[in-house]
């Protein structure tokens, strides 16, 4: 567009095209062409993420307005994906959208769960205690995956390594040696002919296979986006051994740190216990909490501790410290004591996880390369009748 002799490019939020020409050519701009701009955004970096969520909560512990820490934040963050998001953010609040709502839309950026913590910490009335809460998780959450990612790297390399040297010599190594070799070799080992047999049926149906392993992961990740496939995923997925267990106690922990900072003794509760299942970051949880716990507590009178336990998702140890906090009144004490025990107990468990799967990597590694071995040394020890 232009205004006089000046060429002016950028960009306008609108829901059609004429919306957008007759707005500018209403304040004297001549519109030459307005494009649809695809805007393609990806997460920010975690250490962006962390280092944003920690400054946040240092600057308003000086009592820094909340406006200012966001727009001192615009020009220190490095992150071009974050630099927008935030610049976003700065806007909508300006024009009045619930602060909340504007952190959600940028749930790509930050995630949506960290974006969800955020927006409920602009809303509450101790925003420092719960960013510093925010900052904490994002950062035991940043360190574990680099603790994990490190840790694996190197046994992943190995293992994709046997595993491509596996299927060259069972897929193409072996069918063309046996393929010149067969008519002089009297009887075939067991593991040779189950190899070849194998090789065969992946040949044959190779084309089969390939559709049908893209059309699973697809199937299955089109369905996991789903509100209803995402929300049956975060039902589901706490009862798998081990690693449901942590992400169990992750969601109990952020559930008792959200719960100890935003409960009050006197007063209406609901929206705490609310809040805090949305900000749990497992949609079934949420939901229990909407549709059993606080109507259960509405409309019967039930007691916090047996509402609580209606959700079926809690530990047995939440559950009884919470019915002895209802019997006196420390109800608050007790979720900010419940969220230092799961995050202790959530730290032993991850570094228990990443050892438990260098092990199990190291035992495929050693049984794909036993296997290779006995079929080489089968392979090489095969009667072959003299010409």
């Amino acid at each position: 567009m232009r205004h006089g002799s000046k060429t002016i490019d950028g960009f306008q939020s609108a829901y059609t095209r004429q919306e957008v020409v007759a707005a500018l050519e209403r304040i004297g701009f001549d519109v030459r062409w307005v494009r649809r701009h695809y805007d393609f955004r990806f997460k920010a970096a975690s250490n962006e993420i962390v280092s944003f969520v920690g400054t946040s909560a240092r600057l308003l512990e000086q009592k820094l307005p909340y406006t200012e820490v966001l727009q001192v934040m615009v020009n220190s963050v490095k992150d071009k994906n974050m630099k927008v998001a935030l610049r976003d953010i700065i806007l909508d609040l300006k024009n009045g959208l619930d602060s909340r709502e504007a952190f959600l839309k940028q749930g790509k950026v930050f995630g949506e769960h960290t974006a969800l913590m955020l927006g409920i910490a602009s809303k509450s009335g101790d925003m420092t205690t719960i960013f510093k809460s925010v900052a904490a998780l994002v950062e035991r959450q940043a360190e574990f995956k680099k603790g994990l990612t490190s840790a694996l790297i190197l046994p992943a390399v190995t293992s994709l390594t046997l595993v491509g040297a596996i299927a060259f010599y069972v897929l193409f190594l072996l069918p063309k040696m046996m393929k010149l070799m067969g008519p002089l070799i009297d009887e075939v080992p067991p593991l040779t002919q189950f190899t070849l047999s194998f090789s065969d049926g992946v040949q044959n149906h190779l084309a089969l296979i390939i559709v049908l392993f893209v059309l699973i992961i697809g199937g299955f990740y089109s369905y996991i986006i789903t509100p209803k496939g995402r929300l049956m995923m975060h039902k589901y997925i706490v009862k798998v051994p081990y690693v449901g267990n942590i992400l169990r106690n992750t969601s109990t922990e952020i559930f008792c740190r959200v719960l100890g900072i935003m409960y009050t003794s006197a007063g209406e509760n609901i929206e705490a216990i609310q809040l805090a299942g949305e900000s749990s970051g497992n949609r079934w949880l949420s939901l229990q909490i909407k549709t059993v716990a606080i109507p259960t507590m509405l409309k019967y009178g039930t007691e916090l501790a047996k509402a609580l336990e209606s959700v079926n998702f809690f530990p047995e140890m939440f559950v009884s410290r919470f019915k002895t906090a209802t019997e006196t009144g420390a109800v608050k004490d007790t979720a900010n004591q419940l969220a230092d025990f799961y995050q202790m107990e959530n730290h032993y468990a991850m570094k228990n996880l990443v050892n438990f799967i260098e092990v199990m990597i190291s035992v495929i590694i050693m049984g794909a390369m036993i296997f290779l071995t006995l079929l080489s040394s089968e392979t090489a020890s095969m009667n072959i009748r003299t010409m």
